[in-house]
């Protein structure tokens, strides 16, 4: 801590030469014993701060212990349903996996170095071709600065095939400028160009190499692959649920056939019953059956002598020659009436006309 520290050298002042010496032993002692006091106070404070600390640390390890233990569970549990008994036992060839990493770790070592050498070859070959860039860059400068002196040497005395006047100096080495900024330019774009196609190139090879995971294989078909695993999962959990579901379908219609097989052991019992019974009934059936071709003769001799019967009638068998006499016999009855009573009205006439007859002659 710094500040115990400052505080274990305290400014004692020096006492005089004259003064005593057992005054300035307590003044000394009284500094230190105020020190000491202000040390404590300060390391009091940091402990507390540090229990608090430790608390609080102590707290959340418990409950991320109590996690772990709830995590662990589930974890087996897991491994319990999908049968992974294998997973809790111990694992077996311990010192042939730290054989395995040291070789590894020998290897890496091995890989390491022979890494940094082709850094450095590769650092010596760039640093070659920069060197060989440069020569070059400089060359093609100094013909470039060469070819614009030929061109303004050459277009200092030119004239206007239109006008017929002399080019000025100005607009000569106005274009020649031009034309150097467009070749710094052109020689940007270029090498912009040059740059991004490198890019495009390494990260398609790159792009290449990620896609292709070893032979006959890349990343498109493993997604595929991997979509195709979890649909497949999640298949098997719906057939394990589908599963399930039958199970205690099963039983349930397993319950069901047992009562049946009750029931048809009750029914079998019932239909031996019924068999007896219909065997009584067949016998009053036959029975019946002969009591019933007896009364159909008897019906026969009954309806052959009603046909006789009617023949002898005539026609009383018909209904409505039957009324339409009827009929005719009320006719001549009311005919018989009214014919009497037309005879004595002609007797009661005839007497009445005689007396007048006979009163007329007198």
């Amino acid at each position: 801590m710094a500040a115990p520290e400052k505080l274990k050298k305290p400014k004692t002042e020096r006492c005089d030469e004259g003064e005593d010496t057992e005054t300035c032993e307590t003044a000394t002692e009284n500094e230190q014993d105020d020190a000491k006091q202000v040390e404590q106070n300060i390391i009091t404070k940091n402990r507390e701060v540090n229990l608090q600390a430790y608390r609080d640390l102590l707290n959340e390890s418990m409950f991320l212990q109590i996690r772990n233990n709830v995590l662990h569970r589930r974890l087996a549990e897991y491994y319990r349903k999908r049968e992974l008994d294998h997973v809790f036992k111990p694992f077996q060839g311990t010192a042939d996996l730290e054989k395995k990493y040291q070789q590894k770790l020998m290897s890496y070592e091995e890989l390491k170095e022979k890494t940094e050498r082709e850094i450095i070859d590769m650092r010596s070959k760039t640093c070659a071709v920069e060197n060989n860039i440069i020569g070059r860059l400089e060359g093609a400068e100094k013909k470039f600065i060469a070819f614009q002196n030929l061109e303004r040497s050459i277009g200092t005395g030119l004239i206007y095939s239109e006008k017929g006047k002399p080019i000025a100096d100005k607009t000569v080495s106005r274009f020649i400028t031009l034309q150097a900024q467009k070749s710094e330019q052109a020689s940007t774009l270029s090498l912009r160009y040059i740059r991004a196609r490198n890019a495009v190139a390494e990260l398609e090879a790159v792009v290449r190499k990620l896609e292709i995971m070893g032979p006959g294989l890349s990343v498109h078909q493993y997604e595929q692959l991997n979509i195709e695993n979890k649909n497949f999962k999640n298949k098997i959990e719906e057939r394990e649920d589908e599963l399930i579901k039958n199970r205690a379908k099963c039983t349930g219609h397993n319950q069901i056939l047992a009562h049946i097989r009750e029931k048809m052991h009750q029914t079998e019992e019932l239909i031996d019953i019924s068999e007896c019974d219909l065997g009584d009934f067949e016998i009053e059936y036959k029975n019946c059956r002969g009591h019933l071709g007896e009364a159909k003769m008897k019906r026969n001799r009954l309806r052959w002598l009603l046909e006789a019967e009617q023949k002898k009638a005539g026609l009383l068998t018909r209904k409505d020659l039957l009324r339409d006499f009827q009929n005719a016999r009320d006719e001549v009855v009311t005919l018989q009436k009214a014919k009497e009573a037309l005879q004595s009205q002609i007797v009661s006439t005839s007497r009445q006309l005689r007396e007048a007859r006979n009163n007329t002659y007198f």
